[in-house]
């Protein structure tokens, strides 16, 4: 698909913005769940050569939007513009994020991520729809370092004994990661900003 004609949209499912190394090895940098822009970089910045991808993790549907039309509709509906560009702001500063929290010990590193799932997904949310594998590629760790990291989670009271990734101590969670959810929004502040663009 043509990022720089065509706009997407998660309506349904998982998904991940992935690179494949020349290993196989896969790296995940952002996840996806309904309701965020996918390749937000491509219709930002059409032009940019990108060896990234969006690649599904479950069952997905998407919408996609002519790009001529969402430029006339944020022409009208200036709201539309401001949650397109706060949306920019937030993937790079998860894309940030990620960068500080990678030098962290593996533990505090997994927590982390953890945290910011739970923030994507809801207050109320405590089962994060990920499998181990996705967790190691976007912690930069491999299956065997995961799973030693997920059973001491476990042990420490903060995973159920489940399968699936479910949060019984959401503070504790938070205590073990250091977590600051601000990166995830960019602030009140945007949505009451007035953009101009002169001549």
């Amino acid at each position: 698909m043509d990022s720089a004609k065509r706009f997407t949209v998660l309506l349904d499912g998982v998904a991940c913005f992935s690179t494949q190394h020349e290993d196989g090895a896969r790296q995940i940098y952002a996840f996806h769940y309904p309701g965020d822009f996918l390749g937000l970089h491509g219709f930002v910045f059409p032009r940019s050569v990108e060896f990234s991808e969006v690649q599904a993790l479950t069952s997905c549907s998407i919408g996609t939007i002519d790009r001529d039309a969402l430029e006339q509709a944020m022409q009208r509906h200036p709201a539309l513009g401001r949650a397109l560009w706060r949306a920019a702001l937030t993937e790079v500063s998860i894309f940030r994020q990620r960068l500080v929290v990678s030098r962290r010990p593996a533990l505090q590193r997994v927590a982390y991520l953890l945290c910011e799932q739970l923030v994507r997904l809801g207050d109320d949310e405590r089962v994060i729809p990920l499998t181990q594998i996705d967790v190691a590629d976007a912690a930069g760790l491999s299956v065997v370092h995961i799973n030693r990291v997920f059973q001491e989670l476990r042990q420490l009271g903060v995973l159920s004994k489940q399968r699936l990734i479910e949060v019984v101590n959401k503070d504790r969670l938070h205590e073990l990661a250091a977590f600051d959810p601000g990166y995830l929004d960019p602030g009140e502040a945007l949505s009451q900003w007035d953009l101009h663009i002169e001549n």
